[in-house]
């Protein structure tokens, strides 16, 4: 593995993660992280969302760990697949309470269009190191689905319980134990600052 300093890319799903959302508190963590930055927040085109993270991944020449979260894990995913050459520079993903493909297609939401995306992700593979979170009340990804599409990419998924959608309407905020799956910036290895008898995080009701 190479030595070089791990480099975090954060993918936000729709609206980009505001300031409260743990993907913005996560980047204020880390010394070496670079964040998508997409035209449109509220029109996810998952070509042109793809092209984003194609440009910010490209200019990066570190080892990378990519963390996203709701769209932004099927827009990984999808980039992922479509240019391979970006593989070989991937030390892991981390997709953090995935939206539901089903719900997206063409032109952005499935409701502006005729075909949805479910078909086209769940023949993906990831062909990179790939841990899941998923949540047991997610409105985004009902929990069988979560499983299901867990199943169909063969990555491993954590359930973090009732958790709801991982954002800040369910209580995130600061997110510790995100760490237990990062590598870190400094070692190139797993790092964990959480403990086991404290709780970091509301759950959603």
């Amino acid at each position: 593995m190479c030595m070089s300093k791990i480099h975090t890319v954060i993918v936000p799903g729709v609206a980009g993660s505001e300031a409260e959302h743990w993907q913005s508190w996560l980047q204020q963590q880390l010394t070496l992280c670079s964040r998508v930055q997409q035209r449109d927040w509220h029109h996810p085109v998952l070509q042109d969302w793809g092209a984003a993270l194609l440009s910010t991944l490209s200019s990066i020449t570190a080892p990378i760990q990519i963390v996203a979260h709701s769209f932004g894990c099927l827009t990984t995913m999808a980039t992922l697949e479509a240019y391979p050459q970006l593989r070989a520079k991937i030390e892991q993903v981390i997709l953090v309470a995935p939206a539901n493909p089903a719900r997206f297609g063409d032109n952005g939401f499935a409701a502006n269009g005729q075909h949805n995306y479910a078909e086209f992700f769940y023949r993906l593979t990831p062909h990179v190191a790939t841990t899941m979170l998923i949540s047991e009340n997610d409105p985004w990804l009902a929990f069988d689905d979560a499983q299901a599409l867990a199943a169909a990419w063969q990555v491993q998924a954590i359930n973090l319980g009732r958790v709801g959608h991982v954002n800040v309407a369910s209580g995130f905020g600061p997110f510790p134990q995100i760490f237990d799956h990062l590598i870190s910036e400094n070692t190139m290895s797993h790092i964990s600052i959480t403990d086991d008898d404290k709780h970091f995080f509301k759950f959603a009701i």
